[in-house]
């Protein structure tokens, strides 16, 4: 299994060409995703690590998935991730780690494994965009919160939810949290 550090200058990269591939000048990007076309700049050159706000309001603007902005692997009709081999992405939430099981670059469905190590933050903020998410929890309880319900789910339980619903999850217990998750795009 590959650690990768928060990549800002690949990051950087990819938000320059996405935003030129669909002939947007970084004013337009700033102006959509809700952030100064200053940070824009500073993210493009790889200057700054964006929040995980700014990247999910990146990914929405320029119609990608957010794990897209991880992915190392050209996308092919065919993938396969062995154990041991899934790319994990930390410090997109300081006790949240990613383990990419799918391609996600150029595709509509992104796969991936989720470790979420003890502790609630209340400043996390509500994510939301288009598209569906599921998944399952092999490990641990998470609660998940949802337009101001709150959900707990334990080893074995399931959960399906429309992502245009603010939502956000903790880790609630004394163990890590272990889940498979899936989310669609809808832009």
């Amino acid at each position: 299994m590959d650690l990768l550090e928060f990549p800002k200058g690949e990051i950087g990269k990819r938000v320059r060409y996405l935003r030129r591939l669909q002939g947007l000048t970084s004013e337009e990007l700033a102006r959509s995703a809700g952030v100064s076309q200053s940070m824009i700049s500073q993210i493009e050159r790889g200057l700054v690590s964006p929040s995980l706000e700014t990247l999910w309001n990146l990914s929405h603007s320029l119609k990608v998935q957010i794990f897209s902005f991880f992915d190392t692997d050209i996308a092919t009709a065919v993938s396969i991730t062995r154990a041991g081999e899934a790319n994990v992405v930390k410090r997109v939430r300081s006790n949240v780690s990613y383990e990419l099981l799918s391609p996600s670059t150029g595709k509509q469905m992104s796969f991936f494994k989720m470790i979420v190590a003890p502790g609630e933050d209340l400043d996390t903020p509500f994510l939301f965009h288009g598209g569906e998410e599921c998944g399952m929890i092999l490990s641990g309880c998470l609660r998940i919160e949802l337009e101001g319900e709150c959900h707990t789910l334990c080893q074995g339980d399931s959960i399906y939810f429309d992502s245009s619903q603010p939502h956000r999850f903790f880790n609630i217990g004394k163990e890590d949290a272990v889940a498979v998750w899936t989310m669609t795009s809808n832009f």
